[in-house]
């Protein structure tokens, strides 16, 4: 009886233990992302990406927004003169290269380093909504022709 207890302790301390890493895992991930969502937001608010003029070759973007059967847009980002450079985020501009931004009503809600995104039904208002798609460098300024911003925006129906 006494060998039984003995494997039941260990095994509860054991199974204990677990738990007690995975929430910890997960609230360490949990604040985390808690943290960048409130320090993207702070940037939102109070930062506006600064503007880079592009070369000789102007990049074009045109924009186009399906409703998704299930739930929110999807969001198919066409370029030309442009390369999509994911791994070149956080570098020096290189001329045409770089990701797209995308915004919800003035909120920045993702970056994009392909041509399709999803946008979910949270961000949506019931209201009426804008989509704002920038076209950004790697240093996360936007591309823009006489400091204008490349950039499409559309309401969402």
């Amino acid at each position: 009886m006494k060998k039984v207890t003995v494997y039941a302790l260990v095994l509860g301390f054991c199974l204990g233990y677990l738990v007690f890493i995975t929430l910890d895992e997960i609230s360490n991930n949990k604040k985390i992302v808690e943290s960048e969502i409130i320090h993207g937001e702070h940037m939102e608010m109070n930062h506006q990406h600064e503007r880079i003029n592009v070369g000789d070759v102007i990049p074009e973007l045109d924009v186009e927004v399906y409703k998704d059967t299930t739930s929110g847009y999807n969001v198919h980002i066409i370029t030309k003169n442009f390369e999509w450079k994911p791994e070149a985020v956080n570098t020096d501009p290189v001329d045409n290269q770089g990701h797209a931004h995308i915004y919800i009503n003035n909120e920045k809600i993702a970056r994009v380093y392909g041509d399709w995104f999803h946008i979910d039904d949270h961000h949506i208002l019931d209201t009426s909504n804008t989509l704002r798609v920038t076209l950004n460098a790697n240093n996360h300024a936007e591309w823009s022709i006489n400091d204008n911003s490349i950039e499409f925006i559309t309401p969402l129906f």
